[in-house]
């Protein structure tokens, strides 16, 4: 995490201008940091950054699996047939 003034807002900030910080963050690569008491509180991210974000904690997660899945015996695996299926 880096901060610079660039990248970081008070909770003054986004009580006094939300409309500002939407439009910064819009226009903005990367999130912006919203500090309280000169600490780091939370994270303020455009949805596009969000729901990138979001994709690849997904996709992590499936190749998890797929990776349970091909390590797993397939033998012991009661598979269905066609005529199950249907």
């Amino acid at each position: 995490m880096i901060l610079s003034s660039a990248n970081v807002k008070t909770i003054s900030d986004m009580r006094e201008n939300a409309r500002e910080l939407l439009k910064q963050v819009q226009k903005a690569y990367g999130p912006l940091y919203i500090l309280y008491r000169s600490k780091p509180q939370a994270v303020l991210l455009s949805l596009a950054e969000y729901q990138k974000l979001a994709d690849m904690a997904e996709d992590y997660l499936d190749s998890l699996r797929a990776q349970e899945f091909e390590a797993e015996d397939k033998k012991k695996i009661k598979w269905l047939s066609f005529d199950e299926v249907k």
